[in-house]
């Protein structure tokens, strides 16, 4: 299916306009990884096959197929390379420029950090990436492709930078008050946030530590979270994990953690954010 001329005439001047401009891109950008994005592939841009293919046989224009390996595979794959997955055919917009639209987290079975992390690797191909007849130029593809993605600002109640980190790096986590739904924690003056913290040591919970009771959690000043400037309602903390937890019995696996104000502690199972570190090694 083609796209009306209209909405080409506007990609090719948004593309000619993008100072990282590239064969491969998505839309939006920054990007989210939890709504639809689109994947866009200018074959004009690309060196390999599939471009000389493409402009000699344009009978053929429009069974251009997407192999992509990195975040992961698609879910549902990529097909076998001499015979594409049909979920895999890429929208000719017309002017060798194709795309393809999908929800990152849905489309390549990962979480938004391991999608930020990888990014896209991919390459264009006909459904049968194996050489063209009589053409000689090779594989029916383009080189491989790297798209770097932007992650979207999380506007969620909590946001933590980075989305992937070390119990040795820095730790940023943002609070939105405005979207508290708690009556006892809405509208929290400049003095009255405090973050609640627990570290895990194993990935089942059996072996954790607080960093203070509640009560105590809000007297103490390195865990108060700061209101942040020209964001009304908006509070942040940073921490170094490890450092508040020098007796830890082991690596910390993830921490656990809430806002609390002085004088309000939250009685039976209270519901916990959860930040879970990368476990790779230098």
């Amino acid at each position: 299916m083609k796209t009306n001329t209209t909405f080409l005439t506007i990609l090719l001047c948004c593309m000619a306009h993008m100072s990282f401009a590239q064969a491969a891109f998505v839309l939006p950008s920054p990007t989210p990884s939890d709504e639809p994005i689109t994947l866009y592939i200018d074959v004009n841009q690309t060196n390999g096959g599939l471009k000389q293919m493409l402009l000699a046989h344009p009978e053929i224009q429009d069974e251009v197929y997407i192999w992509s390996w990195m975040p992961s595979e698609p879910i549902g794959g990529n097909g076998s390379w001499g015979d594409s997955n049909e979920e895999r055919k890429l929208v000719n917009e017309g002017n060798l420029v194709y795309s393809w639209t999908f929800v990152p987290t849905e489309a390549y079975g990962v979480d938004g950090p391991t999608f930020f992390a990888n990014g896209i690797s991919c390459l264009a191909k006909l459904n049968n990436g194996n050489d063209f007849p009589d053409d000689g130029v090779g594989e029916a593809k383009t080189e491989d492709l790297k798209v770097s993605i932007i992650p979207k600002l999380c506007d969620a109640k909590f946001c933590n930078f980075p989305l992937l980190g070390k119990q040795a790096d820095f730790l940023s986590i943002t609070y939105d008050n405005n979207q508290e739904l708690n009556p006892n924690l809405q509208n929290l003056g400049a003095d009255e946030c405090y973050l609640f913290l627990t570290a895990y040591f194993d990935e089942f919970g059996f072996s954790f530590a607080n960093y203070a009771t509640q009560v105590v959690t809000t007297t103490l000043p390195e865990m108060k979270l700061k209101p942040v400037t020209g964001s009304p309602g908006f509070f942040r903390i940073t921490i170094i994990p490890e450092e508040l937890f020098p007796n830890a019995p082991g690596p910390i696996v993830s921490l656990k953690y809430m806002v609390l104000k002085p004088g309000y502690t939250v009685s039976g199972i209270p519901v916990l954010e959860t930040y879970t570190f990368i476990s790779c090694t230098d």
